[in-house]
């Protein structure tokens, strides 16, 4: 999916070029045009749009704020997507993906982390924007940065129901493209993700395959069912569940033995290392199961057992480029 690469620096020269124009064009009119182009400009400056946020608040934002903190990575991830750079970050306590690399150095300020963001060195920031969401997506953190930020917004995703991720996910995607004047944009990327969505759903429905999605921590193994936050992989994706009856709740899973693999025996396993993805040193989670039973499951005899992208199905979810790697486990998973 090619993904666009536009920073405010290229935005901000063709709005300087198009001030030129304007201006050039009215240097032949009367006073009375020059003060017209004079009011239109300050007019366009002072451009707002009204967000309705994960909270239900209507927040007034300047459209393409000039400083914009964001202590959640799918909105980073999600901004970065449209070719908007934030000026600061939560830490990574684990490496970032790719994409995201220009974050990693020196250049761009750490302020806190994404449960506990940095509130003094933010306000010295004199941001015009802070975005949170997720982990630090709370009502207690919003408003602590009202009390200095103009405008904040909480960009959550709280999908309910896992069929509800994708259009959930569009939602934020065309708010972030409302803010930075970035509509067509927004809805290019989600429509790309969205095409191959449906034709790897259809392709895995004709299949009648199934399969299991587990994660992996602190030597434990946790199973997760239709309903649960991976569900996803059911109701987006297509893949049929096993007959194992795994409870839904609980944000780490359901704890099973090596011997529920071969019980329920899946066609496909996903697998998620936790320890990996927060930046915990511990055993691989491929190595622990395939040190145990489910080496012996279809999945792993047919090659179909895929360690997924960690970072975009654990922390940052709801971004176009962390679907799009969603999208390319899956098809990995199906051999």
């Amino acid at each position: 999916m090619a993904l666009q690469n536009r920073g405010r620096a290229s935005m901000a020269t063709a709005a300087v070029a198009s001030l030129m124009f304007l201006a050039a064009c009215g240097s032949d009119d009367s006073s009375d045009s020059g003060e017209a182009a004079d009011s239109s400009a300050d007019a366009g400056a002072a451009a707002t749009v009204t967000i309705t946020d994960s909270q239900g608040r209507d927040v007034e934002i300047p459209t393409n704020p000039e400083v914009v903190v964001a202590t959640d990575w799918t909105a980073i991830r999600t901004l970065n997507d449209l070719g908007i750079e934030v000026d600061a970050t939560p830490a990574a306590n684990a490496g970032l993906p790719e994409d995201l690399a220009m974050y990693e150095g020196d250049d761009i300020p750490v302020v806190g982390d994404v449960f506990e963001p940095d509130y003094e060195a933010i306000a010295a920031m004199e941001p015009d924007l802070v975005v949170v969401g997720s982990r630090s997506g709370t009502p207690e953190v919003v408003a602590e940065f009202e009390r200095f930020a103009p405008a904040v917004i909480d960009m959550s995703v709280r999908t309910e129901d896992p069929a509800e991720f994708v259009p959930d996910t569009r939602e934020r995607v065309e708010q972030f493209g409302e803010i930075f004047g970035l509509k067509a944009e927004a809805d290019e990327l989600m429509t790309g993700v969205e095409d191959q969505i449906e034709a790897l759903n259809a392709e895995i429905t004709e299949s009648g395959d199934n399969a299991m999605f587990v994660q992996v921590s602190d030597g434990s193994v946790g199973a997760y069912g239709p309903g649960s936050r991976f569900g996803l992989v059911y109701s987006v994706f297509g893949y049929e569940p096993t007959d194992a009856p795994v409870d839904d709740e609980g944000s780490h899973g359901q704890e099973i033995s090596q011997e529920f693999f071969v019980e329920y025996n899946p066609d496909a396993l996903l697998v998620l290392d936790r320890a990996k993805t927060i930046g915990e040193d511990q055993t691989p989670a491929l190595d622990i199961l395939t040190d145990g039973l489910a080496d012996s499951t279809n999945a792993a005899q047919d090659d179909r057992m895929v360690e997924v992208d960690g970072f975009s199905w654990y922390l940052a979810a709801n971004a176009p480029s962390s679907l799009q790697a969603m999208i390319d486990d899956v098809v990995a998973s199906q051999g």
